[in-house]
């Protein structure tokens, strides 16, 4: 296994944290007046359909941030451990220092 797969993939996650972190901040300013939807029969329908997902990308966004962090540092373990895992192996084979 080579180490650096994961620390790849785990810088790999950290900018996709960042950038949702982003996304997360221009979502946060956007607002939207029921008239936005005009005055069609099914208008306040679709402001309260937008409202609900609204809502629910604001609570979903700090839990995919989160999922990723959490994803990011095992990665980052995991790639530790392979890295001593293989400097063992190499002095056990009187290599390494």
């Amino acid at each position: 296994m080579h180490p650096d797969a994961f620390d790849t993939y785990k810088n790999v996650l950290e900018s996709q944290r960042e950038e949702l972190t982003q996304i997360q901040s221009k979502l946060s300013s956007v607002t939207l007046s029921s008239d936005a939807f005009g005055h069609l029969p099914d208008a306040q329908n679709l402001f309260t359909a937008y409202e609900e997902h609204a809502t629910a990308e604001r609570q979903n966004l700090p839990d995919l941030m989160a999922i990723l962090q959490h994803a990011a540092e095992g990665l980052h373990a995991t790639s530790e451990s392979y890295q001593a895992q293989d400097s063992e192996t190499a002095a056990g084979f009187g290599g390494g220092h």
